[in-house]
């Protein structure tokens, strides 16, 4: 009986470690969208995806505006951002959020002002 109790709970330990394993592995994969209406100046954002397809997917359907489009594709390990401002946007990619925010800050204040960045979100 005590054989038995420990060989379910190194098969509990062992599978539990392989989910972990896969849980990280996933994330290292992942892929993210912002979806924007100038319409509206309604966007989303999607990250963690499992592909690309995934991501512009839901980064439109969570945008409710007809004139939603896809305006940032960011891939496994990148982080990705947007800015709003008057009038425009702009976009932001990078290794790190403050790389995202900066790049969308700067690439907005060069088309207006009153830029409001976004928190951005990285697939890790």
């Amino acid at each position: 009986m005590r054989a038995a109790t420990a060989i379910a709970l190194v098969l509990i330990l062992m599978l539990n470690a392989g989910c972990a394993g896969l849980e990280a592995s996933s994330s290292t994969s992942s892929y993210g969208a912002v979806a924007y209406a100038a319409s509206t100046q309604d966007w989303r954002l999607h990250w963690r995806a499992p592909d690309p397809q995934q991501a512009r997917l839901q980064a439109l359907a969570n945008c409710a505006t007809a004139d939603c489009q896809v305006v940032l594709e960011f891939g496994p390990g990148q982080c990705g951002t947007l800015a709003l401002g008057d009038p425009g946007f702009g976009i932001g990619l990078g290794d790190t959020p403050a790389a995202a925010e900066s790049a969308a800050l700067a690439e907005c204040q060069r088309k207006g002002q009153g830029c409001r960045v976004a928190e951005a979100e990285c697939n890790r």
